[in-house]
């Protein structure tokens, strides 16, 4: 039994360190890109979406934590009981890292730049002219997507798809009332180069 306790935790803070270490480089790079967004465009907007996973890690790091430290100081009453508490402690603290890890994630997803005709999600910007719909997921366990062209889709959060889809239909509105066909462009064009 022991043994087991020391394999899952392995797999845990292996798991977990590796999760870790891609989330957070993902959220230093959205830190990055986000910045570089708000210096060069004027019309910029941070919103915050989600922030409720970000307390759930933390509180799940910081029980894990003391789950742990709690199986190491406690006296125990047998043999057997003293020989599983390391590895037991071990499986606590690899779930602590594996929730900092998610934490990152959290931290991440929650953050959005919006322009008036894109998105900064993560580290990439996403234009609303390129999306192709959006899925908002009708339930607890199922994956919202926004689909992009050419075949690309982004599995997001269920309050990132409705927010998202909101946006998107603010932004086709406002296209249609601004959106001027080739007509139109070409008449604009021959009044500059006359009033030159």
């Amino acid at each position: 039994m022991n043994f087991f306790f020391w394999i899952i935790a392995a797999l845990l803070v292996g798991m977990g360190g590796f999760t870790g270490y891609t989330n957070w480089k993902l959220y230093f790079d959205s830190k990055k890109m986000r910045e570089h967004v708000l210096k060069t465009h004027q019309d910029t907007e941070v919103v915050h979406i989600g922030t409720m996973r970000i307390w759930m890690y933390a509180a799940m790091a910081a029980v894990c934590i003391a789950l742990g430290i709690m199986i190491l100081v406690m006296p125990t009453a047998s043999q057997a009981v003293e020989e599983a508490r390391y590895s037991q402690a071990v499986v606590y603290f690899g779930l602590a890292v594996f929730a900092f890890a998610m934490f990152g994630e959290a931290m991440t997803d929650s953050v959005i730049v919006l322009t008036p005709d894109a998105f900064l999600y993560e580290a990439g910007m996403i234009r609303f002219k390129n999306i192709r719909s959006v899925e908002v997921a009708k339930g607890w366990f199922k994956s919202s997507f926004i689909l992009l062209t050419g075949a690309k889709e982004i599995a997001v959060s269920k309050k990132m798809a409705a927010w998202t889809d909101e946006q998107w239909g603010i932004w086709k509105k406002e296209r249609k009332t601004t959106f001027k066909n080739r007509k139109e462009r070409r008449a604009e064009a021959r009044r500059k180069r006359e009033a030159e």
